[in-house]
């Protein structure tokens, strides 16, 4: 006779009713706010503004897509969809949140703007206006994507527990990470080498850039190298996953996995649009961008992949440290 061992089965339930719920009315009054805005005119913004994208309607229409696609996403939850609609909506909510990321792709500038206000720095240049909105389109579009992500996986038949299609990728904390997450972590500690001795050689403080605090500028180098050495590695190594030997108090615990993920997500997104997307077009159009030529022909593309590799070695880590389904076992 088969007996079946009881496990408390993780479930997600709540989290799947008020996430997408929460979000939907989020990007809703900020579409509402930006339509008012572009009728009624939008606030002085600190400069460069709210945005290197032009303003008026053009974050409104993402942020409805975005809604549209929340909602349609929520009320098929529990429906039996064909895989094409999934994809489609998955899709659709992809588009809309990158959209809403890419529009306030500046918000990290505003939060190293108050970072620098610790440290002595001037804060007259940081508007709490312009911080909200940044702010805003970048929480919506982050969890609009992933509110997608969800999507996609019951697109392509995931465990309705953890997510994962089981046996296509490691479903444990002790596994090896994958190699493609390996390369992307490598990459990104070979991009922030690259920034760091081309900045060495061009000179850390130009001689356009107000005066900084020294304390401000040692204690940005040491995060910024933090961030291109120690966090890709965390991410695709087992250290990054369970506390090591040496981690006394807790070896062998599980590292909390937001604490590694959370950075890797946020770094990832804000140097792949802020220099990918702000800081080469700058650069391509000769807007207000200081530096010699070969300086930024090494320094925006390391940046540009610093954030990719981030953001795919991160993906990686999020899949292999989702709390394991509770399998039943039989003798």
């Amino acid at each position: 006779m088969i007996r079946w061992t009881e496990r408390p089965v993780r479930t997600t339930a709540g989290w799947r009713r008020w996430v997408p719920a929460g979000t939907a009315a989020w990007v809703t009054a900020y579409a509402v706010v930006h339509a008012w805005w572009a009728v009624r005119g939008a606030p002085r913004f600190a400069e460069p503004g709210e945005s290197f994208f032009p303003g008026g309607w053009l974050p409104v229409v993402p942020a409805v897509l975005s809604t549209t696609a929340i909602l349609l996403i929520r009320s098929g939850a529990e429906r039996d969809w064909s895989r094409r609609v999934r994809w489609a909506l998955a899709a659709l909510g992809w588009v809309s949140g990158v959209a809403l990321v890419l529009y306030s792709f500046m918000f990290p500038l505003s939060l190293l703007m108050i970072l620098g206000g610790l440290f002595g720095m001037d804060l007259d240049a940081l508007d709490w206006v312009t911080l909200l909105a940044r702010g805003s389109g970048a929480l919506g579009g982050a969890v609009t994507i992933a509110v997608a992500v969800g999507e996609q996986r019951r697109a392509r038949g995931g465990c309705r527990s953890c997510g994962r299609v089981h046996g296509r990728r490691p479903e444990g904390r002790a596994a090896p990470a994958p190699s493609w997450a390996f390369f992307a972590a490598y990459l990104t500690v070979a991009a922030c080498l690259a920034r760091f001795v081309a900045e060495i050689v061009h000179g850390f403080v130009s001689s356009k850039a107000p005066e900084i605090p020294w304390a401000f500028m040692i204690t940005f180098i040491v995060l910024l190298l933090l961030a291109g050495t120690l966090l890709p590695l965390a991410l695709v190594h087992r250290w990054g996953r369970i506390w090591p030997g040496w981690v006394l108090p807790l070896a062998g615990r599980q590292v909390p996995r937001w604490l590694v993920a959370g950075p890797g997500f946020f770094l990832g997104a804000g140097l792949t649009t802020y220099f990918g997307i702000g800081g080469m077009t700058a650069w391509a159009t000769g807007n207000n961008v200081d530096g010699a030529r070969w300086f930024l022909a090494i320094v925006l593309p390391a940046y540009t992949l610093w954030g990719l590799g981030l953001l795919v070695a991160t993906s990686s880590y999020v899949s292999q440290t989702t709390p394991e389904c509770a399998p039943r076992s039989q003798p």
